[in-house]
């Protein structure tokens, strides 16, 4: 009866989780996203393919700040968006 119990609810919490964490990080990641991209258009610039595609790489949290992913920055500024703008853009894209 404990084993069926047991795995019951080792079922159960797996059922949970798999549901809660996608939807928990889907609109986190989506609104980082966002913010890279409505910050480069807010600062003047078209959002393009490559644009969306320098948002798509995510910052990393170091401590209380976060720090910009150097590839997003790298194709911002490839994209001709000044380094200054490119790392707060990409700042956002957490």
């Amino acid at each position: 009866m404990k084993t069926t119990l047991k795995r019951a609810s080792v079922t159960l919490a797996v059922i949970a989780a798999s549901v809660s964490v996608p939807l928990a990080a889907a609109s986190p990641a989506s609104a980082a996203y966002t913010a890279c991209l409505q910050y480069i258009s807010d600062s003047g610039y078209q959002v393009g393919p490559k644009v969306r595609s320098a948002c798509n790489h995510k910052a990393t949290r170091v401590g209380p700040l976060w720090v910009a992913n150097l590839n997003c920055v790298n194709k911002l500024v490839a994209a001709r968006v000044t380094a200054l703008e490119a790392t707060n853009a990409c700042i956002r894209a957490h």
